[in-house]
C-alpha cells in the first residue's frame, strides 16, 4: 500500500503503541478500515460484535474475516445489550467500547462513512464524509460525547469508489 492511502485527519502521527478496537462486519469496508488504520501506526484488533442469536453465521464469518486479515479478533455476544432502551441509538457502539474498556484499548473504529472533528470548545462534532453519496453521519450523530471521543471513522475521508479502489490494491476483493 502506498502513503496515498493516507488522510490528513491527524491520525496519522500516532505512534504503533495506540490501538483501536475495530468493529468487523465481514465487509471490503471493514478490511479496508483495518488496513488504513494500520498503514497510520495503530496496532489493530478487531470486534465482532452479535446482537441477534440468529446473526451466529455471519458473526464467525466477519471474525474469519478479520483472522484472514492478521488480525486478533474477539467476538461480542451483545443480545442483551440490544434489548435495554438506554442503548437504543447504537447498541453496536455501546458494546464495542465496554470490550475495548476491558481490554485496555483506547479508540474504537468503525467501517463507516462520516468524519468525526474536535471543536474549538472541546466537543467532537460529526460531519458528513468527503463524498456524501453514503453519507452516515445522522446515526453517528446520536452517539454520546463519550463514544464520538474515541471513535475513528477512516472511510470518512474517501469516497466509496476510493474504497473500492483500494481494496483491489489491497487484494482484498
Amino acid at each position: 500500500m502506498n502513503d496515498t492511502f493516507l488522510p490528513g485527519s491527524g491520525f496519522d502521527t500516532y505512534e504503533t503503541q495506540d490501538r483501536v478496537l475495530v468493529a468487523m462486519d465481514g465487509t471490503t469496508e471493514a478490511a479496508v478500515a483495518v488496513r488504513i488504520l494500520q498503514q497510520q501506526g495503530f496496532g489493530v484488533a478487531g470486534a465482532v460484535v452479535r446482537l441477534d442469536p440468529a446473526k451466529t453465521r455471519q458473526a464467525e464469518a466477519a471474525k474469519a474475516a478479520a483472522e484472514a486479515l492478521g488480525i486478533e479478533c474477539i467476538l461480542l455476544n451483545a443480545e442483551a445489550l440490544a434489548q435495554q432502551p438506554e442503548a437504543a441509538g447504537d447498541p453496536g457502539f455501546a458494546a464495542l467500547l465496554t470490550a475495548a474498556d476491558k481490554l485496555g484499548i483506547q479508540y474504537i473504529a468503525a467501517p463507516r462513512y462520516a468524519r468525526v472533528e474536535t471543536g474549538a470548545e472541546g466537543r467532537n462534532i460529526v460531519h458528513p464524509p468527503v463524498d456524501t453519496a453514503r453519507d452516515e453521519s445522522g446515526s453517528i450523530a446520536a452517539l454520546p460525547q463519550e463514544v464520538l471521543g474515541r471513535l475513528i471513522l477512516p472511510l470518512g475521508d474517501f469516497a466509496p469508489a476510493d474504497v473500492e479502489d483500494m481494496a483491489r490494491d489491497l487484494k482484498l476483493l
